[in-house]
């Protein structure tokens, strides 16, 4: 039993392949203007995949009301492409995306992975500056604060606000829980909670956790997509 490969196993060859390519590209002399402008000839399939399963979710909630959240913001990369979907496709739209996150790594407890201790550290201010930088201030707001403990307070300044999508990528029980807490009622009729490691081993209590919120809902995946490994479409309160 201790050799069985559960999840990401799956894709270890892969995986190491993969790496392999990267370091080689590490080492190579391409120029950063490449990298920019010529990006699919380089990124993953993966890393493509991943971003197509958040375009074909996005087109099946556009048309709610409702704002769009990131839950665990990390460096902004699903922050920020959301951000421009909805630059592209609602310029005239009140919709907003709401970024999450406290900027100061993972703290696991004994229920998480403990290998995630002081991993995923990221620079508020840089983010900001991108954000200024891409002129997507009146789009991508971001939020920096401690979700175990904040959320109850930002909501009470903001009793207003409902979500048509919300992604959640942080791992930790406590933060799962309470942010499912949070978000979960407040997504709107249609729209669509994502996780990132439902039914994963790196996320040991995210199953049951997402589970005990979203109810009777079914919760489904994409064929194409590895990680976000789960989408539940709210179909009541």
């Amino acid at each position: 039993m201790d050799n069985v490969n559960y999840g990401w196993g799956k894709f270890r060859d892969a995986d190491e392949d993969y790496f392999k390519y990267i370091e080689k590209l590490l080492e190579s002399d391409i120029s950063k203007l490449d990298l920019i402008y010529q990006f699919p000839v380089f990124v993953g399939h993966v890393n493509i995949a991943r971003h197509l399963f958040f375009y074909e979710l996005y087109k099946n909630i556009k048309d709610l009301n409702g704002h769009i959240a990131d839950v665990g913001t990390y460096k902004g990369a699903s922050f920020l492409f959301m951000a421009k979907l909805v630059r592209l496709f609602e310029s005239y739209n009140t919709t907003q995306v709401l970024g999450f996150d406290w900027f100061e790594g993972m703290q696991p407890s004994q229920v998480d992975d403990i290998d995630y201790q002081g991993t995923y550290i990221a620079d508020y201010d840089t983010l900001l500056k991108l954000i200024e930088l891409q002129k997507l201030q009146d789009v991508a707001l971001l939020h920096k604060l401690d979700l175990t403990k904040d959320l109850n307070n930002f909501f009470e300044q903001a009793p207003h606000l409902r979500f048509k999508m919300v992604f959640i990528d942080c791992g930790i029980a406590e933060v799962l829980e309470k942010s499912l807490k949070s978000f979960w009622p407040r997504l709107v009729n249609g729209g669509i909670l994502i996780l990132d490691h439902y039914n994963c081993e790196v996320s040991p209590s995210e199953s049951s956790i997402v589970e005990k919120h979203v109810g009777n809902n079914l919760i489904k995946q994409m064929p194409f997509n590895r990680q976000p490994t789960c989408y539940i479409v709210k179909e009541s309160r």
